[in-house]
C-alpha cells in the first residue's frame, strides 16, 4: 500500500466521531485529508490531486455506534 491511502486511513481513523456527527448514512471520498462529497466526489478529488488515490468511505449513523460514542 502506499502512504497516501495509510494517510487516508489514519485521517478516518483520527476524525471518526466528527466525520459520524456531520456526514452519516453518506459515502465520502477523502483525498490528502480534503473530503469530497456529492456524485461526483471521486472525479473533483481525481481533478485536484491527480497523482493521489482518492479513498471513499461509508460513513455509519451515530445510532450504530451508540455503544461506544
Amino acid at each position: 500500500m502506499s502512504k497516501t491511502v495509510l494517510d487516508n486511513d489514519a485521517f478516518v481513523k483520527r476524525n471518526l466521531e466528527s466525520l459520524v456527527k456531520k456526514y452519516p448514512r453518506q459515502r465520502i471520498v477523502i483525498c490528502r485529508g480534503e473530503i469530497f462529497t456529492g456524485k461526483d466526489a471521486v472525479l473533483k478529488a481525481r481533478k485536484k490531486y491527480p497523482a493521489t488515490v482518492p479513498m471513499s468511505v461509508p460513513i455509519p449513523a451515530p445510532e450504530e455506534f451508540a455503544h461506544i460514542l
